[in-house]
């Protein structure tokens, strides 16, 4: 890239990082959905 904001906004710079970075958020996603019946509701005060 030419300038600053070319090399910024460059997002092939680091595919197997942002890969690796959205599977472990895609997997930690679907583990609050599987444990979803284990949440225990917050009640607010009155």
């Amino acid at each position: 890239m030419k300038d600053a904001n070319g090399r910024a906004y460059n997002r092939t710079a680091h595919l197997e990082q942002r890969r690796a970075m959205l599977q472990a958020w895609a997997d930690y996603l679907d583990a609050l959905r599987e444990g979803a019946g284990n949440v225990v509701p917050i009640r607010g005060t009155a």
